[in-house]
């Protein structure tokens, strides 16, 4: 009875406290509750330091500087995990347990450590490259240059030990020469490579036996060099995708855009003039293929020569039907198109439906020498039954003309209107308007109400 008496007390004990045998870091956990046992771990933790010496400097880092992060109660909780085992409770008796220590390990931390400590105790390596020249056609390198270093294995190996046995701990590290990935020779190598695939001839036929051959400066741009997270270079490679791009460009070169032609053609559908000449286009169809060769030809170490062969693309015609007669007039309107013509050189304006006079020619004024009414093709595009004009002489006075009548606009301040303080028209030269078309009024009332807004107005001599 006494014995079933202790054995009850001994495993409701063991329930709650650490086992005998047990111990973690080092340390025996025996009879200790997992609370206690997870402050006791965090507190540790927090006092445990690597101190590393590194020629005559000594520095003294905590495991957070370090980047690890102990897990007291996660550790607690791993040594505990027995307790709830009643086989393992009575076992503990005759065996030792020892848990490792959870922790977690930011190894960024370590390496910009590392890379701290190459800094302010050492000079790090620097790996040859290769880059293109100045000229931008040729490749060069720049020299590898041997460096000093810090091994930072023995600084991960006292770190674990400072986390599985919670205690600080020193570590003597040492500098020493640190050769780069890549060689001076190494990259020479390489850009005489680069170098041997820009010296291939490329060339590319079009029709007609024009040629576009690639220039030194854009076959340099196809070959990159790659380069290894570490430093070391790789083969020069041929970019299929800026070959495809420089094969499409000089297609678009070599191709011909189709011209589409326009005509006017009367009311019985025949052309009677052409306004512009339809042409022939010719489109490349084998660039991707020529991309693809010219890539396996470099690839190769060959030169390339290939030619662009094409389909044709047929122009197409846009009709315009004119009325009759309206080919032989300064515009050539549609039939009832209303439009007016300003023929300076006899000072008058017709106003025309098509080819056919619906009023004129009306006798006007137009701008005086250095004022002139401006020439080229125009719209009617605002209108005023009367307006005040303001603007300035030549001379650089300014003037105001008030109730001027049905004021029609077809170009910035140039308009029709009429002109009630002029007793003639049809004529031009000094004395004239400041660029506007004067004309009796009775005309200027039928132009503001004929012509809709967008009417085209041709003026010339």
């Amino acid at each position: 009875m006494a014995l079933g008496i202790g054995a009850a007390v001994y495993t409701a004990y063991f329930s709650t406290h650490g086992l005998p045998g047990a111990s973690v870091a080092g340390v025996s956990v025996t009879g200790q509750t997992k609370s206690q046992l997870a402050a006791e771990l965090g507190e540790r933790a927090d006092q445990v330091s690597v101190t590393l010496q590194i020629d005559d400097h000594s520095r003294e880092l905590s495991l957070a500087d370090l980047g690890i992060s102990v897990d007291a109660q996660a550790t607690a909780d791993q040594v505990f995990a027995a307790n709830e085992n009643l086989g393992q409770r009575y076992s503990a008796v005759f065996t030792k347990q020892t848990s490792p220590v959870v922790a977690t390990v930011d190894e960024s931390k370590i390496d910009a450590l590392t890379a701290e400590l190459v800094s302010e105790y050492g000079d790090p390596a620097k790996d040859a490259i290769v880059k293109l020249g100045d000229d931008n056609a040729s490749f060069i390198i720049e020299p590898a240059q041997a460096g000093t270093g810090v091994d930072a294995s023995d600084l991960t190996a006292a770190a674990d030990r400072a986390v599985q046995t919670l205690s600080s701990q020193t570590v003597r590290l040492t500098t020493s020469q640190v050769d780069p990935h890549t060689s001076t020779d190494q990259a020479q190598t390489v850009a005489d490579k680069a170098n041997k695939l820009v010296a291939l001839d490329v060339n590319l036929t079009g029709r007609e036996s024009d040629s576009y051959p690639a220039t030194a400066t854009q076959k340099a741009q196809w070959i990159t060099i790659p380069t290894a997270d570490n430093g070391s270079l790789g083969e020069p490679v041929i970019s299929q995708e800026k070959v495809a791009a420089w094969v499409q460009q000089t297609a678009d070169t070599a191709g011909v855009e189709v011209v589409n032609g326009i005509r006017n053609v009367n009311q019985a559908g025949t052309v009677v003039s052409t306004l512009q000449e339809a042409r022939d286009g010719w489109q490349v169809n084998n660039a991707t293929q020529l991309a693809d060769n010219l890539v396996n030809a470099l690839g190769s170490g060959q030169p390339y020569a290939g030619s662009f062969s094409f389909d044709k693309v047929d122009p197409t015609y846009q009709d315009k039907v004119i009325a009759d007669g309206a080919q032989n007039l300064s515009y050539a309107a549609a039939p009832g198109e209303r439009w007016l013509d300003v023929n300076l050189g006899n000072n008058t304006v017709t106003a025309y439906e098509g080819a056919t006079v619906a009023r004129g020619p009306i006798y006007v004024v137009p701008g005086m020498p250095g004022l002139e009414t401006p020439t080229g093709k125009f719209n009617v595009y605002l209108k005023y039954q009367s307006q005040t004009m303001r603007g300035t002489n030549l001379d650089g006075t300014t003037y105001v003309a008030e109730n001027i009548p049905w004021v029609t606009y077809f170009t910035g301040s140039i308009a029709f209107h009429g002109a009630p303080w002029r007793d003639s028209f049809g004529w031009s030269g000094p004395g004239g308007s400041h660029g506007c078309l004067n004309m009796p009024v009775a005309d200027a009332q039928f132009i503001y109400g004929w012509a809709p807004m967008g009417a085209v107005v041709v003026s010339h001599y």
